[in-house]
């Protein structure tokens, strides 16, 4: 058979729902063959590169060649590409590799010893077989009773098959199969631990667990092929297969169904279609069926303060569960809303509804029993979690917290116990929701860059009419740690909240039930309907302002981070919400109320989901202001541009219909402004760079710092290259910060329940922590290099901004950047790296934690005395052969010999032990000398246990200036990302002229040969037309200064393109970016509105015109002479004389009352005529070219040329576009027709209107006569 690869080859090798990973094909070691073929499957033999290689069969068609890690497809952007550590160190392996022969290669292959001959016979896994031994070995059966087996037939079984191969099905060459190791250590009584009970609790009680026969038959249904592939782990020495002994099995029958279940008349058992039950045992349970169902009050779902996260469970149910599953029940009926994943031993276990979830959207796979019933291994808990938040689901994690030893402490402490006392006790260590990821260790890493925020928001009406509220507004993004809390007024439309909705994104929004008006409730239904939405009840979950702050000072979060002698411990932001009458700080301001209610809900919502301590430790806030709260009137036109922090508006329904973000076609960013200038290397650098496009700057002092940054770093192309090549090694290290915090906090390590978990890939997870925080370390590293090749030019620079970033603080004071060297050298030198990442352990070095140092020579002092006292001995009792003996608290007692022992010997001499020719004695000193030293050895056991914690604690200690760093590199990134685009732009790029609006010099916008800055790279290229754009300016003809220009033209002509143009230039000037003009100059604008395009809000029960009418009535509340208005066609939506009559009036508030820069395109030619010799409108349309132009539109031929020139359009040329919308010829011909009727008709009218008048005047002007004849001949 022919194939493409050979042993010895290199190539990338794909498993499903994995990155691409470096792989040796070579022969396998028993089969000698590296190939496999049945029908049209081909697959190969692989070796993958790690830390601890291991091997499979992988589909020929999942495998490309390895040309090296510097390659293009495996360079960011490219194929292959990938940042994870362990896929890096393996394309390192890998180029070491490539510079060998294939010979020298193959001797890389060391997978290839078995345990025993039989354990290489390989078994084909379908779909019924692909939960690992996790199914065969842990499921349930509870309708015969089988007696356990002896030690010894367990251990012979166990001994059975150590290791197996699982590979794809012959039907799906998607896949690759492979090869998993027990850890022998793990054969013994950790699995004992992993049972959750003893053995006394599971024989007799429950009916054994019964292994299942090994079958070959295909699932299907729920348990279908696609399904088979959910558990398959990444090549890597930590992700080992475990055995489950016969112990365990037995244990886990804590969970089974009771012998006498009612349902076991009508329900029966199985693990395939063939066999499993048409109805599951809790879909027969009465009370849990939804026309029956409770709340834990026992209210109804039809009751309105029902509350759908808990479940009424009887007690006479309860009290007929086994142990293990009455603890499942009861946490359950308390987080009814949850997924539990429920931990027993090392595996996740996933039961009745929330295995019939596990099966359906995760695709695991069912095990047998009349219960249903899933799971998965620990180390998976990452995948499987993120998978089902994604999907909107809200998982809880259920973690063990004490051994089966301590369980038995604490019976032996109890005065009556009862069966379900003896279980290990579990408990809820983490709720995940999409609003409340943290991605620890556990979770996995983060699917994008941008921040997913959690919201919790109050309003009150200040008014009994409902045009004006107040809002009170927390949100968070839980990766950084980051709140926000505000408070502000908002307008009947409520566009401030709008605004914050589309700036910050929430994928999660809390609110108090019965609180929120209807217009907020439609915005969260229309705006925010894919995101979670969750009602807290009034005081006990969504807390009021007096009580969030009383938890705040009484669980001291603030404590470590403040660190103030005096005073009240808040931050200072929440400290400037409180009321400056009260010192300790207990009661709310009065305008500060609604927002700290806001930030109570956030708290116990936190709480709930057990990472407040976590999070509000690190004292992250920063006080939410609406961008268009500051703006006030000035006595001089450019007074209110002055401020350096002032931001122009840009509200959601502009963020959208100018498509900065997200596109209007599927809702993804191609195509959009951020796709088209986002170049940033860093995670950072690009949730800046949205920052900056959602309130770009109004101030012309700070724009133009921007520009003169841009262009001090496009005059250095050579530091630029060599600075973007250290940028893209940098990880994401705002949120490496975070980690880091969690990781080292005290009060998370003394109170949570993680602390008290047993988790059997602590080392795998220990390792995890280690590699980010040298990931880190190594960040700041590169962080500090890059401050070193910009400090080679920092003097040419003109930008204060770009000087500050790059400039350290010890060497300018104007410097912002962190001195970061002494802290990093410390930390090189504070323990041992590399044994750090390969054994997941710290070991600190001298000289860094005083506590193990202390330790570690109290240790050394007091050994050093044991010896000093026993030379005292010896010369005491002259003998010279005197030793110590013993082990443990047994140590240090003098062995002497029988000989001497005869002599007397000192009264202080205690005897302890006796063997043949000596006798042991203890003294008082030695026993103080002994129980010094154990008391230095526990301490130092404890200060090594505890020292990762610790360790990551004193680094946190520097959060400050690590985050700073993170700042600066973050504006760096984004400066060089607009220096990018700047310098690449398709044609012309010109830097925008930013001018203070004085007496003389009114608000204006003048682009000359301008481009759409999207539209030219995705459709164009070099064909797109560029346009002038001329507003509040005087042309050449001297025509005068017109603030609104009405823009006509045929249909398909350009005029939206044209006016999303105007606005997507007048953000990215005022961004601080180049523009891609011949020309642009302009008065800073403090918003921009835009009504352009037409559709409803079905969601929102909104029409059309409704809509069109909304956002109109929004442009002319809050417009003011500094903005820029962009309406397209409106009134459209309604009857022409309606829609004429409403553009009109609208025209005509825009160019004579407010005055404001306005773009308004129409199809109305009778509004044109009306303003036609108004001086504060200018006419303009799209040209075209019409060749044939006569009575039959079928023979016309119109050019589209895309030109914006003065004048009115005549016609809109409407009948072209149905042609080119391919309307058949008859229906066009008919409509052309009706149109010259109704224009006939329409002149007719106008003549006669014409005439009326002039019969009514006593004399007729010339002007007039001309007019009628004029009309006369058109018709």
């Amino acid at each position: 058979s022919s194939c493409d690869f050979s042993p010895g080859d290199l190539v990338w090798a794909k498993m499903e729902g994995y990155p691409w990973w470096p792989c040796l094909v070579y022969n396998h070691p028993f089969d000698g063959t590296f190939i496999r073929e049945k029908g049209k499957s081909v697959r190969i033999h692989v070796q993958f590169f790690d830390d601890s290689p291991t091997r499979g069969w992988v589909s020929k068609r999942l495998l490309k060649p390895y040309t090296g890690s510097k390659a293009k497809e495996a360079q960011k952007g490219g194929h292959f590409y990938s940042a994870k550590p362990e896929i890096l160190r393996a394309m390192q392996s890998a180029d070491e590799a490539l510079n060998k022969d294939k010979i020298k290669r193959l001797e890389l292959a060391v997978c290839d010893e078995p345990s025993e001959p039989e354990e290489d016979e390989e078994m084909e896994v379908d779909a019924t077989n692909t939960s690992d031994k996790h199914e065969e070995n842990n499921e349930i059966d509870s309708e015969e009773e089988v007696q356990p087996k002896t030690q010894g037939s367990r251990r012979s079984s166990r001994q059975i098959k150590k290791r197996r191969v699982i590979s794809d099905s012959e039907s799906d060459a998607g896949g690759s199969d492979v090869e998993f190791k027990p850890d022998a250590k793990e054969e013994g009584s950790s699995d004992e631990i992993s049972s959750g009970v003893g053995d006394s609790e599971s024989e007799g009680l429950y009916s054994p667990v019964k292994v299942a026969p090994k079958r070959k038959k295909t699932m299907t249904g729920n348990g279908s092929l696609k399904r088979k592939n959910s558990r398959k782990e990444m090549p890597s020495a930590t992700k080992r297969a475990t055995g489950i002994l016969s112990e365990t099995k037995s244990t886990l029958n804590a969970f089974s169904a009771p012998q006498n279940s009612e349902s076991q008349s009508h329900v029966s058992g199985g693990g395939d279609d063939s066999s499993r039950p048409t109805v599951w045992y809790h879909e027969t349970l009465e009370w849990l069926k939804e026309e029956k169902r409770r709340d834990e009050r026992r209210r109804r779902p039809d009751h309105p303060d029902f509350d759908a996260s808990t479940l009424f469970v009887p007690e006479d149910f309860l009290n007929s569960c086994t142990p293990g599953m009455r603890k499942w029940w009861q946490i359950k009926s308390q987080n009814f809303d949850l997924v539990i994943f429920y931990k027993v031993g090392k595996f996740y276990e996933l039961y009745h509804m929330d295995a019939l979830i596990g099966v359906n959207e995760l695709g695991l796979v069912f095990m047998k029993g009349n219960w249903a019933h899933s799971g998965f291994p620990e180390i998976a808990f990452g995948r499987y979690s993120d998978s089902l938040v994604q999907k909107g689901y809200k998982v809880a994690r259920v973690e063990q917290t004490e051994t089966p030893e301590m369980m038995e402490a604490r019976c032996r402490k109890m005065a009556h116990i009862s069966k379900h006392d003896r279980v290990v006790r579990r408990e809820i260590c983490r709720i995940i929701t999409k609003g409340t990821q943290t991605y620890s260790v556990l979770e996995g890493d983060p699917s994008e860059n941008y921040s997913k925020y959690l919201l919790s928001l109050k309003e009150k009406e200040e008014d009994s009419s409902g045009h004006t509220r107040v809002y009170g507004v927390c949100f968070v993004d839980t990766s950084l740690g980051k709140f926000y809390v505000g408070q502000f007024s908002d307008d009947r439309h409520c566009s401030r909240f709008r605004t914050l909705v589309a700036h910050y994104p929430p994928v999660q929004v809390l609110f108090e039930k019965g609180n929120l008006s209807a217009e907020t409730r439609m915005i969260l239904k229309s705006s925010l309907s894919s995101s979670l939405q969750e009602g807290l009840m009034p005081g006990s979950q969504f807390w009021d302002a007096a009580k969030t702050l009383r938890i705040l000072l009484e669980d001291g979060y603030f404590t470590e981070k403040l660190n103030e002698g005096s005073g009240v411990m808040l931050p200072q932001v929440l400290k400037g919400m409180t009321s400056e009458s009260d010192s300790i700080g207990l009661t709310p301001g009065e305008k500060s109320e609604l927002a700290l209610s806001a930030l109570g809900g956030c708290i116990f919502y936190l709480k709930k989901c057990l990472i407040d301590q976590e999070l509000l430790s690190m004292a992250n806030f920063e006080e939410y202001t609406p961008l268009d709260s500051d703006m006030v009137s000035a006595a001089k036109p450019g007074a209110i541009f002055v401020k350096a922090n002032q931001r122009m508006v840009l509200d959601a329904v502009t963020l959208n219909n100018l498509e900065i973000f997200l596109n209007g076609t599927n809702g993804s960013t191609e195509g959009t402004l951020l796709e088209r200038i986002d170049t940033c290397h860093t995670p950072f650098g690009k949730r800046l760079l949205k920052q900056w496009l959602c309130a770009p700057l109004c101030s012309p002092f700070p724009i133009n710092d921007r520009l003169d940054a841009i262009e001090d770093l496009m005059v250095v192309p050579d530091k630029i290259s060599e600075v973007v090549d250290l940028l893209k090694k940098l990880p994401d290290l705002e949120r490496l910060l975070s980690k880091i915090h969690n990781v080292g906090s005290p009060l998370k390590s003394q109170n949570h329940p993680d602390s008290r978990a047993i988790m059997y890939e602590e080392t795998t997870y220990s390792k995890k922590k280690i590699i980010d925080f040298l990931s880190a370390l190594e960040g700041f590293k590169v962080m500090c290099k890059i401050i070193e090749v910009m400090e080679e030019v920092v003097d040419d620079f003109n930008s204060k901004l770009l000087k500050q970033v790059i400039t350290l603080q010890t060497k300018n004071p104007e410097g912002r950047f962190p001195d970061l060297t002494t802290e990093l050298k410390r930390w090189d030198t504070a323990f041992d790296h590399e044994k750090a990442r390969k054994t997941g352990l710290i070991t600190p070095k001298a000289g860094f934690d005083s506590d193990y140092d202390q330790a570690l020579a109290d240790i050394r002092e007091n050994e050093q005395s044991l010896l000093e006292y026993l030379e005292k001995q010896r010369s005491r009792i002259g003998c010279r052969t005197i030793v110590y003996w013993g082990i443990g608290r047994n140590r240090y007692q003098l062995e002497i010999p029988e000989s001497f022992t005869i002599r007397n010997l000192p009264e202080e001499y205690e005897l302890k032990s006796t063997k043949k020719g000596c006798k042991r004695y203890w003294t008082k000193t030695i026993e103080k000398k002994l129980a010094n030293l154990i008391n230095a050895e526990e301490r130092r056991d404890v200060s090594l246990k505890d020292c990762m914690r610790r360790l990551f604690y004193n680094f946190d200690k520097n959060y400050k200036d690590w985050q700073s760093a993170v700042e600066c590199i973050a504006v760096l990134d984004v400066l060089l990302c607009l220096a990018n685009y700047s310098r690449g732009g398709d044609g012309p790029m010109c830097r925008p002229v930013i001018l203070l609006p004085e007496d003389d010099n009114p608000p204006f916008l003048e682009l000359k040969g301008s481009r759409h800055p999207c539209i030219t790279k995705t459709f164009f290229g070099d064909d797109f037309i560029p346009n002038d754009i001329l507003i509040g300016c005087e042309e050449e003809e001297g025509n005068g200064k017109a603030y609104c220009v009405l823009v006509t033209g045929p249909n398909m002509g350009g005029k939206s393109t044209l006016m999303r143009q105007a606005g997507l230039l007048a953000v990215m000037a005022q961004m601080g970016c180049y523009v891609p003009a011949e020309v642009c100059r302009l008065t800073p604008i403090d918003r921009v509105f835009t009504r352009l395009g037409a559709s409803d809000r079905i969601m929102s029960g909104e029409s059309t015109f409704f809509v069109e009418l909304s956002e109109t009535a929004s442009i002319l509340t809050h417009a003011t002479a500094h903005s820029l208005v962009l309406v397209d066609e409106l009134g459209r939506g309604t009857a022409t004389f309606d829609g004429t009559a409403i553009a009109d009036a609208v025209v005509q508030e825009l160019a004579e009352n407010i005055k404001c820069r306005t773009l308004f395109s129409t199809h109305y030619h009778s509004l044109v005529e009306n303003y036609s010799q108004n001086v504060a409108v200018r006419l303009g349309h799209m040209a075209c070219m019409v060749e044939n132009e006569c009575e039959d539109p079928s023979q016309e031929t119109i050019t589209f040329l895309y030109k914006f020139i003065k004048g009115a359009c005549p016609k809109s040329y409407g009948f072209n576009a149905a042609r080119l919308a391919n309307l058949p010829e008859e229906v066009i011909q008919k409509g052309h027709r009706k149109a010259r009727e109704f224009e006939k008709m329409t002149k007719s009218l106008r003549l006669f209107r014409e005439v009326c008048l002039a019969s009514e005047r006593s004399t007729v002007e010339v002007e007039a006569v001309h007019k009628l004849f004029t009309l006369i001949k058109e018709l």
